[in-house]
């Protein structure tokens, strides 16, 4: 019928394209390539730019971006001074995500083939890639609690020996208390491996299921369906990015113990009194 599309369904897992020894290159090995180089030298080209005294309108649009991340974070990390220590990194996710989750998008691009094989794939579309960056993330979260704490006092969250030792000390209420915290601290560890597989199969079923959702309404009505569906992905593709990167902000300010904030708060009320200080000098 000239009302459908006949597209084939996207499968779990994606197609090799060829091999390097054994090791497989997919299709989604290549967009995220393609994605990593375009970063890089979209990097480099911000970079060499000399900043104007009149901006440009893409310094304008880099500037806009840099401060709407330093407010996201800002806000989740609730402090200024660690938001912008992890800038680049969440800024980072953000773009390579948000990318790769619009850039199959591009009329023609994902209908590029390779003996007979589809040459692109979205990288979000298979789950090596969010798994592999999702445990990443959580493995740098740990290293940083670690050299923020110290390595004992960071094994210390999870097992809490010393506060039964404490706990029984002061009596056996107290010490009935520190052996509840100490299952609560068994139990934070599954949560750190939770958080890997909830990153990866959040961000992975949202962009598949996305993708299965195209097929079956282009497959039904593509003549009405395309120009909403598409906008719809668009504006899930940069949500989805958006999340994820969020996430990983909550999950890296968790592992501080909140001893930077009076220093950060101090340093707010300073930024926001040194305006004031100049306006009276001037008058």
């Amino acid at each position: 019928m000239f009302l459908q599309v006949q597209s084939e369904s996207p499968t779990i897992q994606p197609e090799t394209i060829f091999s390097i020894g054994n090791f497989p290159v997919t299709n989604a090995m290549i967009t995220a390539t393609l994605v990593t180089l375009l970063l890089l030298w979209l990097s480099l080209y911000v970079s060499k730019r000399k900043r104007m005294t009149v901006p440009s309108k893409f310094q304008i649009i880099i500037e806009i971006l840099v401060e709407s991340f330093v407010g996201l974070i800002s806000t989740i990390t609730n402090n200024k001074k660690r938001a912008m220590s992890i800038l680049p990194l969440i800024g980072t996710l953000f773009l390579f995500f948000g990318i790769s989750n619009l850039i199959t998008l591009i009329p023609g691009f994902s209908s590029m083939s390779f003996d007979s094989l589809p040459l692109f794939r979205t990288p979000t579309n298979d789950f090596n890639t969010t798994f592999t960056v999702a445990l990443a993330m959580v493995i740098l979260t740990q290293i940083v609690s670690i050299r923020h704490l110290g390595l004992l006092s960071h094994l210390g969250k999870y097992f809490k020996f010393k506060e039964i030792f404490l706990g029984f000390k002061q009596g056996v209420g107290a010490g009935a208390t520190a052996m509840i915290d100490f299952l609560i601290g068994l139990l934070d560890i599954i949560s750190e491996f939770a958080k890997v597989i909830s990153l990866s199969l959040r961000l992975f079923g949202n962009m598949y299921a996305g993708d299965m959702l195209t097929v079956v309404l282009f497959g039904a009505l593509a003549v009405l369906a395309p120009t909403p569906w598409l906008a719809m992905n668009l504006l899930t593709g940069v949500l989805q990015a958006m999340v994820f990167g969020s996430l990983t902000a909550a999950y890296y300010s968790s592992m501080f113990d909140g001893s930077d904030d009076a220093d950060d708060e101090r340093e707010n009320n300073k930024l926001e009194v040194t305006p004031k200080v100049l306006e009276v000098d001037k008058v």
